[in-house]
């Protein structure tokens, strides 16, 4: 939503200077921390890479900007780990039913206010779930409760070579760059921390390349969805479209993420200059 990440960082700390706390109940009380964010930017970090999140395995060029992303950075001196997907496909069928606990009542009674048709992928997605009881939505949070539990749990867990715990993850903001109209079919790479309620940036590392970024013809998809997403992949036609990484971090870690994602863009320009 910016040109640049310092402009990121610079709105970022202009909101919460005026803090909003004191204007809107819903947000958390929690001044900005330029000791954090400067803590962040002078140490090597401990990045966790999810190359895939076991569902929808990302296109050619996704795959190669981030196992480029992951030697500069090791070679800058952060420490690399593998990071799991444990958890990802149980986390996105939650957020899906959260889509329709109201029996798609909210999103139907806004369109009918406007006189307007339903698009036909808004009106198949009110037709996808029944309305729920209180009773039922409470189950529902608990088991949201649950899964942001077991997942703190896992990440607070982790200890490096030298006993430092994870900053951050790098992983795919989607398995695809731009595709056509109607080809988005899988959003589970941003949708699991909006459930989990952690941080997020994106920025951009490069862009598809149609002599390097071949499909691997080999490659066997895991259930149809994938299938149908790994159809759509054309070097040719998708050459020279940008690709993007984000990084993530826990929840109310945003001085973190914005100085992490400063590190990470850094070391790969540095690495683009030379």
């Amino acid at each position: 939503m910016a040109r640049s990440l310092g402009t990121l960082t610079l709105a970022m700390r202009a909101l919460l200077l005026l803090t909003p706390w004191t204007l809107d109940p819903k947000c958390q009380p929690v001044p900005w921390s330029d000791e954090v964010y400067a803590h962040t930017l002078s140490r090597p970090l401990t990045i966790g890479i999810m190359t895939d999140d076991g569902v929808v395995r990302p296109h050619p060029p996704i795959e190669r900007h981030l196992a480029r992303a992951k030697e500069l950075l090791r070679a800058a001196g952060h420490t690399i780990v593998e990071w799991e997907p444990i958890g990802h496909a149980d986390i996105v069928q939650l957020m899906d039913e959260y889509y329709t606990v109201d029996g798609g009542e909210d999103i139907r009674t806004a369109v009918e206010a406007g006189g307007e048709s339903f698009l036909p992928h808004v009106e198949a997605l009110l037709g996808r779930g029944k309305k729920i009881s209180v009773f039922e939505y409470w189950a529902l949070n608990r088991r949201k409760v649950a899964l942001q539990k077991a997942y703190m749990d896992r990440w607070n867990e982790y200890r490096g070579p030298e006993g430092q715990r994870l900053d951050v993850l790098l992983t795919p903001v989607m398995l695809h760059t731009a595709v056509k109209h109607r080809q988005t079919r899988w959003v589970g790479y941003t949708k699991v921390w909006n459930v989990l309620d952690y941080t997020a940036a994106v920025i951009p590392v490069g862009k598809v390349d149609e002599g390097i970024d071949k499909i691997d013809e080999s490659y066997e998809c895991r259930n149809a969805v994938e299938q149908e997403l790994w159809s759509y992949y054309d070097p040719k036609l998708m050459n020279g479209l940008p690709v993007a990484l984000q990084v993530v971090g826990q929840r109310l870690e945003e001085e973190k993420v914005l100085a992490a994602a400063d590190v990470i863009e850094r070391a790969l320009l540095e690495a683009k200059n030379t």
